[in-house]
């Protein structure tokens, strides 16, 4: 059986696939645009913990920097003498090793 097709059937045709490739384009541009909201978000919050690890990192060499001072300053102020005569000795040390040049 032979239909005959007219002029408004195949231009109603080409409307509905004119939408449906628009309907496509949108859904793939809200997809891609949720992608990379996704990725920045990840992104940003990898960056959120690097800076907190490197903030409790530079705390912790801190304070143990501290703790050597204190303990360094106890010794020297516990024994004056030797630390005297030490750093006597490591400035001679330095100052010859520089003299050699």
């Amino acid at each position: 059986m032979v239909t005959k097709t007219d002029g408004s059937d195949l231009s109603d045709q080409v409307k509905a696939i004119q939408a449906e490739l628009a309907s496509l384009t949108d859904t793939i541009r809200k997809f891609g645009s949720e992608q990379a909201s996704a990725g920045a978000d990840a992104l940003h919050n990898a960056a959120g913990r690097a800076s907190e690890t490197f903030r409790a990192s530079a705390d912790e060499a801190r304070r143990r920097g501290q703790r050597v001072a204190e303990d360094i300053e106890g010794q020297i102020t516990g024994n004056p003498v030797p630390a005297v005569l030490i750093a006597a000795g490591i400035g001679l040390f330095i100052g010859a090793l520089i003299g050699r040049r």
